[in-house]
């Protein structure tokens, strides 16, 4: 069921809210909470399409509920209306606006207005959450048409390719002439290479690896390759027994680490990168270390997105799209990056 929650220290606010939710939104069940501290706990406990929060309380006022409110990854993209008698000052306004909420609506209030932001508000909501399932379903459907390819160039060409091989080093060279025998081992040679190249590319477009054992064993795979090819010293990290998640999520991450190393390989000038993966009840997590140069923070910012290329971009959209958080910043030497997937969502792990 759907849920609108207002947070406000007065009863006949709430009372007032509570009457215009039952007219002209049946459909939503109304949550009150008469303090930030509550507000921001009944948020957490009912994932509320919309919350109407009032600015002035006691304790917690209501930008720095807000500002909790948005930094949680569970609630973040819960849309906030502020309404407050302070709304008819700009700079509260602005305030209210730059703690992260949506809008920003004065008291005493008209119920037609309210009802207008309401609905905006739940619109605004809905195209979200539309375009994060559609970044998902073209994310997936990006992998499905790697793995085909994989598979393609595995059984077709990668076939072809080594029966070709075969055949040629079958060839009895003594019965040749030299020149003859020359051209066929430089053939060979080169049938040898392109096969290596089409395995490697086929693990490159989707690694047989994640899918027949796992995310864990595909990621230090994917780290002994990178030390490898790029010759910076790799260490794994598996904190604690973690979750095995479900294969849509395993690519996302798995994508996700492989565009911080590919990162790391062209920016950082690192020796030494180190990843850890751990989990509690609440979070999975994992981090990305390395020892080089370090990123810019300016070029950092941790709402609504980052800036510094479409690489980040594209990891905060893709984490967003299963309501995880991405956080990139300087290190004592080098960057740090984490990404953090709630596990309280019921589709993220395997029962």
């Amino acid at each position: 069921m759907r849920k609108i929650l207002a947070v406000d220290d007065h009863a006949i606010n709430l009372e007032l809210l509570e009457q215009i939710t039952k007219v002209f939104y049946p459909e939503f069940k109304f949550i009150g909470a008469n303090s930030g501290e509550e507000g921001i706990k009944k948020a957490v406990e009912n994932l509320p399409d919309l919350i109407l929060l009032d600015v002035m309380m006691p304790g917690l006022d209501g930008y720095e509920t807000c500002k909790i409110l948005k930094e949680n990854a569970q609630t973040k993209h819960i849309p906030i209306i502020m309404v407050s008698a302070l709304g008819h000052d700009s700079s509260e306004r602005i305030k209210g606006l730059n703690a992260g909420a949506d809008s920003f609506l004065s008291k005493p209030f008209d119920k037609v207005e309210l009802r207008a932001q309401i609905n905006v508000a739940l619109r605004i909501k809905e195209y979200q959450e539309r375009l994060r399932t559609l970044n998902s379903e073209i994310t997936l459907v990006e992998e499905r048409e790697r793995r085909r390819i994989a598979e393609n160039l595995h059984d077709s060409l990668g076939q072809t390719l080594s029966l070709a091989f075969m055949n040629l080093t079958s060839v009895n060279g003594n019965d040749c002439s030299p020149k003859i025998k020359k051209t066929i081992d430089f053939t060979a040679k080169l049938l040898n290479k392109a096969v290596e190249e089409s395995r490697a590319l086929t693990y490159d477009l989707s690694p047989p690896i994640l899918y027949e054992l796992g995310f864990i064993p595909a990621v230090r795979w994917k780290l002994e390759q990178f030390e490898e090819n790029q010759n910076i010293q790799t260490v794994f990290e598996l904190q604690n027994e973690v979750p095995e998640m479900k294969r849509e999520i395993t690519i996302f991450l798995y994508r996700i680490i492989g565009e911080l190393l590919n990162n790391i390989a062209k920016h950082a000038k690192a020796k030494k990168v180190s990843i850890r993966i751990s989990s509690d009840e609440q979070v999975y997590s994992i981090t990305v270390l390395d020892d080089g140069v370090g990123i810019d923070p300016s070029k950092i910012k941790n709402a609504p997105g980052l800036k510094g290329g479409f690489g980040l971009f594209s990891i905060t959209e893709r984490l967003e799209s299963i309501n995880g958080t991405f956080k990139i910043a300087p290190a004592e030497k080098g960057t740090i990056a984490e990404i953090i997937l709630p596990l309280y969502q019921r589709d993220t792990i395997l029962e």
